[in-house]
């Protein structure tokens, strides 16, 4: 037997609005647990909740009278309901009468209403929990552990309970919708790392690691301007070393040396950023690329001065309602300390956050120093520089470095091909799949590398053929 009237908290509701209204950034911390069907009793704070979400994530992230007016007219519906409730007077009363920093406790009495509203149309006596002399001072999981004997049937989302499911009662289903879409990524770059990976795919962590100074960035710079120009993605690269100018020059330089882009011109980053072009037919070419790119990207990019686990957290979740679904985090690093288990840490919080958000999270990180005197076939996740058990949290792990010319002979090239001996004349670097959830590991993936015009092009795998001596002794 439901109650004949549901509770509810007007004013809390009103003031949890005002505070998302007068600070946008915190839908960020609260959009994942809010489920504006059941949590909000009054059908105007739910209409401006909803509103406001979908402003914060296709219109604009700053909150001005202006701007809502305007997103408000897109729609004739949204129009005539916001004037119904009185306009932006209503949401500049509750701004007013809201303090941010009381939010948790406002979305606390929030949920808790919610669970008591849902308990009810469940037929459960819940006028024994709002009697109780103590329901003031209770919260959404003091509410949870009163009901506990039957919260599986509970509705609303409370945020991180998940129920069990029967695995493979529906086996016949999922291997018809693999049949017609295959469990597939987006498309890498590179095509080993599409078809041993599975493509990059959505709540998976991808760590690659490399020798200090080597081109990890460079790296990043590539795959994102592949899969934000090309594949049409939405990309976020967060970055604690390398600042916006550093890295747009190596998305330039990538595009414009790189075929697959429509350019090819063979113009080094370092005449670009000197301004000395060999002719003004270079300028112009230069010119006829950044034209491209501002008309194409769709790479967002952030320098972080703080790199806690907690701005991390804060920042993907933000782009990731902005559509972003696949992030870089370029270089993994322990926050004012080199403690190993900060990295740890960090990575597990990353692959957290790709589960919870359904996004790829690409992390770059630095090689030991003793890397350097070790040839890649030897490399082992021992070489990563303060956290070797990060490769326990990861879904997929590259470890490489540049394969140094004097030893050439000791490798081929084999692709589809044939074999090939390895070209004097070119810089190749190595890549060890040292772990990988999608598909086979152990194998060295091989690249024709150009850092001065940041070109990664793929050539095949490499393959040992003359051991050390010293090793075969061993």
């Amino acid at each position: 037997m439901t109650t004949s009237v549901e509770p509810f908290d007007l004013a809390t509701e009103a003031l949890f609005i005002g505070s998302l209204y007068s600070n946008p950034i915190l839908i960020v911390e609260y959009e994942s647990l809010v489920k504006s069907k059941y949590d909000f009793y009054d059908e105007d704070t739910k209409f401006l909740y909803n509103s406001f979400e979908l402003f914060y994530k296709t219109f604009s992230q700053e909150v001005t009278e202006s701007k809502v007016t305007m997103f408000m007219k897109q729609d004739e519906e949204r129009w005539s309901k916001f004037r119904e409730i009185g306009g932006w007077k209503t949401i500049e009363r509750q701004m007013e009468l809201a303090d941010t920093s009381d939010i948790l406790n406002y979305f606390h009495i929030v949920k808790k209403y919610s669970l008591i509203r849902e308990f009810g149309r469940k037929g459960f006596p819940v006028e024994k929990l709002l009697n109780n002399k103590h329901f003031h001072k209770m919260k959404p999981d003091d509410i949870v552990n009163f009901m506990s004997y039957n919260i599986s049937n509970i509705s609303t989302v409370i945020g991180g309970g998940n129920s069990a499911v029967v695995l493979g009662n529906d086996a016949t289903r999922k291997i018809e919708e693999w049949s017609i879409t295959p469990d597939m990524g987006e498309e890498f770059p590179f095509e080993a790392w599409t078809n041993l990976f599975r493509g990059w795919r959505t709540k998976k962590l991808i760590l690659d690691g490399m020798l200090s100074n080597e081109g990890k960035s460079r790296k990043v710079a590539r795959i994102a301007a592949y899969m934000s120009l090309l594949k049409k993605q939405p990309m976020l690269i967060l970055a604690n070393e390398m600042d916006e100018d550093e890295f747009f020059a190596m998305m330039l330089s990538t595009v414009m040396n790189s075929s697959e882009f429509g350019f090819n011109y063979n113009i080094p980053e370092r005449n670009v950023l000197l301004g000395s072009y060999d002719d003004d037919d270079q300028y112009q070419k230069a010119l006829e690329v950044g034209k491209y790119i501002e008309e194409n990207t769709k790479v967002y990019f952030l320098e972080m001065n703080s790199y806690s686990d907690e701005d991390l957290k804060r920042e993907i979740k933000k782009y990731s309602l902005l559509g972003v679904k696949y992030c870089f985090y370029d270089t993994l690093k322990g926050y004012k300390t080199d403690a190993w288990d900060t990295l740890k840490q960090t990575a597990t919080l990353l692959k957290d956050i790709a589960k919870e958000l359904d996004i790829g999270v690409y992390g770059s990180f630095q090689l030991s120093d003793e890397a350097s005197s070790l040839d890649i076939e030897d490399f082992t996740s021992g070489v990563i520089a303060n956290s070797k058990q990060m490769k326990h949290i990861c879904d997929h792990m590259l470890i490489g470095r540049r394969i140094e010319k004097h030893k050439y002979d000791k490798y081929l090239i084999t692709n589809e091909w044939g074999e090939y001996p390895l070209d004097q004349n070119k810089m190749y670097y190595g890549t060890k799949v040292e772990k990988n959830r999608g598909g086979a590991k152990g194998l060295i993936v091989l690249y024709e590398v150009d850092l001065d015009m940041n070109t990664w092009v793929e050539a095949g795998y490499l393959k040992i053929v003359k051991k050390d001596k010293k090793k075969k002794e061993k």
